[in-house]
C-alpha cells in the first residue's frame, strides 16, 4: 500500500517548488547531489571503491567539481549490481528470480521494493530498485503532466505490458492506496490487435489517453476514420520521441492538448512538457541532468537503494532558451528519441558522423505514410517505405531526391542506400515499440 503521508508531502513539495526562484531550485539540487554522493560513498561498496580508486576522498565530495567524478553506465551497474546497492537484503539472483516468477505488475520484491526492468536498444538488461518510500516520493510528480484537480479520471496507458516495465508499473500502481480515489486506470498492450484496442477504448471512454507516440498517431487515424470514437481531455506521450507535424495532427483529431512525459526506469519522472511550455521542463529538484553532445548523464536525487550518479543515457537533447519562464526548471527542446534513433555512418574521410533523428522525424513526402531506416553497414542503409498513393513513382522519386540532399549535406557521398516498399512496419517483437531507426548490422 502507498504511504498517504509521503504522497501528500511530496505532492505539496512538487507544487510549492514550481513557484521557487531558479536560484533556489539550483541550491536544492546542489544540496541533494552532495548528500547523494556522500550516501553512496558510505553505503555502496561499488561507489566507495570507484571514487577511492580515482583518488576521491569522502571530504572531497563536499566540493569536488562534478566533472571530476567518474560516470557510470548500465553495463557497469549491472556487472556490479550487488555492490552498487546500499542494502544487504537484495541480490541480483533473487531479483531475477522474482522477475521470472512475478505474475502481476504490482508485485513487490520481498513486499518492500519496487522493481523496474528495461533492455533498451542495446539489449542490455537493466534492473532498478526503489524502496516503497522512494517510489511514493516520486509518484506525485506525475501530476505535473496534467492539471490535477482532485477529481477521479479514467486514464488509459497503451504500451508494453507483461513485465515490470516503467509505464505499466506506474499506471497499475494507481489502483493502490489513496490514488485509487483519483484514477480509474486501464492498461492496454500495444501489441494487442488494433480492433481489440479500439473496442476497449470505445467501451472505456477515457478522460486521459496516454501511451507511445506512434500508437497515439494510429489511434488518431482511426478516430478520423470513425472507427474509434472517444473524447479524451488530455493526451500524454510516454516513452517515445515525437515530431511536431504528427503531434499537431493528433491534437487536432482529438481536440485535446498533448503533454509529454520524459522518463526512464532509472528515473521515472525526469521531465514533463505541456503545449504552453513550448518544450520540456526537467525536474531539477529530483534529478540532475548533465547535457552532453551525444548523451546525457543523470543523477537520481531520490533513489538511495540503488544510487545512479552521473549515469549515462544515450539521449540527444538540446537546452532551450526559456523566454516564458513559466517554471524555474531547465527547459529543453522536445525529446526526439533514444539512442536507437541515431544514425552513425563512416564518411568519405573515414570518420564516423551521425545524422540527427530530426531529419527523419520531419521527413515529409506526400503519399509516404510511414518510414523506417535500417542500417545495413557503416556506409549503407535501407529506406523502408509504406506508401499510400497510387502515384508510387512520384513518391519514390521524391524520397530519392530528399535522401540525396541529406547525404550530400553531410558529405556522405560514399554512403549508398536502397528504397523498398512495405505493406506495414511493425513494432519490435522484444521491446514492443516501433523504432524509426533499426541497426541490422547487429543481427
Amino acid at each position: 500500500m502507498m504511504s498517504t503521508f509521503t504522497l501528500a508531502k511530496s505532492f505539496l513539495l512538487s507544487k510549492i517548488r514550481e513557484h521557487y526562484s531558479r536560484d533556489h531550485i539550483l541550491k536544492i539540487q546542489e544540496k541533494k547531489v552532495r548528500k547523494q554522493l556522500l550516501y553512496a560513498f558510505d553505503h555502496s561498496t561499488f561507489y566507495h571503491e570507484l571514487y577511492t580508486k580515482n583518488g576521491i576522498s569522502r571530504k572531497d565530495l563536499h566540493t569536488i567539481d562534478l566533472e571530476k567524478i567518474p560516470s557510470v553506465d548500465k553495463e557497469m551497474i549491472m556487472e556490479h549490481f550487488n555492490d552498487v546497492l546500499t542494502t544487504d537484503d537484495i541480490t541480483k539472483e533473487d531479483v531475477l528470480d522474482f522477475l521470472d516468477k512475478s505474475t502481476h505488475t504490482n508485485d513487490l520484491f520481498k513486499n518492500k521494493y519496487h522493481i523496474l526492468h528495461t533492455s533498451g536498444s542495446s539489449g542490455q538488461l537493466g534492473i532498478f530498485v526503489y524502496s516503497k518510500k522512494e517510489w511514493d516520493a516520486l509518484y506525485p510528480y506525475i501530476t505535473s503532466v496534467f492539471d490535477f484537480n482532485f477529481r477521479k479520471h479514467k486514464s488509459v496507458f497503451i504500451g508494453a505490458v507483461g513485465g515490470h516495465f516503467t509505464g505499466a508499473s506506474f499506471i497499475s500502481w494507481c489502483t493502490n492506496g489513496v490514488t485509487r480515489f483519483f484514477c480509474d486506470p486501464l492498461i492496454i498492450d500495444v501489441n494487442d490487435p488494433l480492433d481489440e484496442i479500439i473496442k476497449r477504448l470505445n467501451e472505456f471512454q477515457p478522460d486521459i489517453l496516454g501511451g507511445y507516440f506512434n500508437a497515439l498517431k494510429v489511434l488518431a487515424q482511426k478516430q478520423r476514420e470513425n472507427e474509434l470514437s472517444i473524447d479524451p481531455k488530455i493526451l500524454t506521450n510516454c516513452g517515445e520521441g515525437l515530431n511536431q507535424k504528427d503531434k499537431t495532427f493528433i491534437e487536432n483529431v482529438f481536440q485535446a492538448p498533448m503533454s509529454n512525459l520524459y522518463s526512464f526506469a532509472e528515473c521515472y519522472v525526469l521531465g514533463f512538457g505541456k503545449k504552453e511550455y513550448d518544450g520540456i521542463y526537467l525536474r531539477d529538484d529530483i534529478c540532475l541532468v548533465e547535457i552532453k553532445k551525444d548523451h546525457i548523464l543523470i543523477t537520481n536525487l531520490i533513489n538511495k537503494v540503488e544510487p545512479l550518479i552521473r549515469y549515462r543515457i544515450d539521449d540527444f537533447i538540446t537546452p532551450k532558451k526559456d523566454k516564458k519562464k513559466q517554471l524555474p526548471f531547465t527547459l529543453i527542446d522536445t525529446v526526439v528519441g533514444r539512442a536507437e534513433f541515431v544514425i552513425w555512418f563512416e564518411n568519405k574521410h573515414g570518420k564516423m558522423d551521425f545524422i540527427h533523428p530530426l531529419i527523419f522525424t520531419d521527413f515529409y513526402v506526400k503519399g509516404l505514410d510511414k518510414l523506417q531506416i535500417a542500417i545495413t553497414s557503416k556506409t549503407s542503409f535501407e529506406f523502408r517505405a509504406v506508401i499510400k498513393s497510387e502515384d508510387k513513382k512520384r513518391v519514390l522519386d521524391e524520397i530519392k531526391m530528399k535522401l540525396d540532399k541529406i547525404l550530400q549535406d553531410k558529405h556522405f557521398s560514399n554512403v549508398t542506400y536502397t528504397i523498398n516498399e512495405y505493406d506495414s512496419l511493425r513494432p519490435d517483437e522484444k521491446t514492443r515499440k516501433f523504432s524509426l531507426i533499426v541497426d541490422e548490422t547487429k543481427n
